[in-house]
């Protein structure tokens, strides 16, 4: 059986949206796991942070549950048009501590999520645009919610039930 990685940069209204995701996905029968980036408190990476200290456990564990995953739902708030630093930050690391910087999501397939209290379309680009750049096939449906906006069900769903079926072959 496959399993869905549930990456979330937020201990809030995202983490709110993660959990409702992984809620579905137990209705469907499909495995996830909720990483939570911001309970990792990875320090801000930096060249002199990893020659100084090396790279941290909580990073290199990361790293090999993303290595152990095919799939993952990547759900983020919008910070000042872009995503969240513990997002970014927790990728630094993450391309630091495999042997390829790409490794942990080349070919891996990625759904997008986010809640936003400011429009959230700038944040689902610039995860595109991160994740594809590691080398991940991105969905083309992608799951934005406001405050307005509630998560449309059956899109999540489809998302899921996608994810679960390419992970599969």
């Amino acid at each position: 059986m496959s399993k869905i990685g549930i990456l979330v940069a937020s201990s809030n209204n995202n983490l709110k949206l993660a959990n409702k995701l992984k809620n579905i996905a137990d209705e469907l029968n499909v495995q996830t796991e909720l990483i939570n980036l911001v309970d990792l408190n990875l320090p801000l990476y930096n060249t002199i942070e990893e020659e100084k200290n090396g790279i941290p456990s909580n990073a290199k564990d990361l790293a090999q549950k993303i290595l152990s995953l095919k799939a993952f739902i990547i759900v983020a708030p919008e910070y000042n048009g872009v995503m969240p630093a513990v997002l970014n930050n927790a990728m630094s690391w993450t391309s630091r501590a495999t042997e390829n910087w790409r490794d942990a999501f080349n070919e891996k397939l990625v759904g997008l999520a986010t809640h936003s209290g400011g429009g959230g379309t700038k944040v689902l680009q610039a995860m595109r645009i991160q994740f594809q750049h590691l080398g991940a096939n991105i969905l083309a449906r992608e799951l934005l919610t406001t405050y307005e906006k509630p998560l449309n069900e059956d899109s999540a769903k489809n998302m899921i039930e996608q994810l679960d079926k390419l992970s599969k072959k």
